[in-house]
């Protein structure tokens, strides 16, 4: 990864000082709609931008952060994703004037995610930059924040993700609902209508007990919150630039349905 962009990444993802968006039980956001801000609540289903899964988002040179905070203070953020897919199509160019080889970076010098360990202030890279088509593994913050950066490089980025964000006390769980492995979550997340698995062994979706979940829910027709609160309205982070122009480009991507591989084999032609 760049030099200069980690010296940047302090200003890049100090988000508490923007706008906060506080939820209780289950909502649904998309990532491009919320750079430069921190979400807080039980739980959320993230997806990469709007279009998410009938177009890619293809907007170039995107640096784009999120904050993701615990419910509680004593609280961790787990986040497993559904579907995920970031890459470029082209590369972008090797750095002119290079002294020296730059540290190892997997997803070079293409687009990637990478999650960060908190606080905003200081944020740790918390494994390497994430890129490609396959699912990672699921992640865990050991602190109540846990921080995304989606950046793009390169000529034609490719990216479509949904991820299942979950926050989760530590200790006894009380009141929480107790998932088969133990882990806790709120009780308003079990047998939810998107099917989350916020246990993470799919304990809290099940037909049997402790869940006795009754079959499927019907899916929302739009985005929010399942109960009646409401966050407040997301604000653009002046650093990282407005939403409206990348739902712009989400628009004119092609749709994740296809063969990525065909899509992109159209576009190459269709530039010559």
């Amino acid at each position: 990864m760049e030099a200069c962009c980690l010296l940047q990444l302090p200003q890049r993802l100090l988000l508490l000082g923007a706008a906060a968006l506080t939820a209780t039980a289950l909502e649904t956001a998309d990532l491009a709609e919320l750079c430069g801000q921190t979400w807080q609540g039980d739980a959320l289903l993230l997806r990469s931008h709007a279009a998410s899964r009938r177009f890619y988002f293809v907007a170039p040179d995107t640096d784009c952060g999120l904050w993701v905070q615990a419910a509680d203070p004593g609280d961790r953020i787990r986040f497993q994703f559904r579907f995920f897919l970031v890459y470029s199509l082209t590369p972008a160019p090797p750095a002119l004037n290079t002294s020296s080889p730059a540290p190892a970076d997997p997803c070079a010098p293409g687009s990637y995610l990478q999650f960060y360990e908190g606080p905003s202030g200081a944020p740790r890279p918390l494994g390497s930059p994430l890129c490609g088509l396959t699912i990672p593994v699921p992640v865990a913050s050991s602190g109540p924040f846990l921080g995304l950066r989606l950046v793009t490089r390169g000529r034609q980025p490719r990216v479509d993700f949904v991820g299942e964000v979950t926050s989760f006390p530590l200790g006894p769980c009380g009141a929480y609902f107790r998932c088969q492995n133990g882990r806790c979550i709120p009780s308003s997340l079990v047998c939810d209508p998107w099917g989350m698995d916020n246990c993470g062994d799919g304990s809290d979706q099940g037909s049997w007990s402790p869940a006795d979940c009754r079959g499927p829910s019907p899916v929302p027709s739009q985005t929010g919150s399942t109960d009646a609160h409401t966050s407040r309205p997301p604000t653009p982070s002046p650093a990282l630039g407005s939403a409206g122009s990348l739902w712009i480009a989400a628009e004119r991507s092609s749709p994740a349905g296809r063969d990525p591989t065909r899509q992109d084999a159209a576009l190459e032609g269709s530039t010559e």
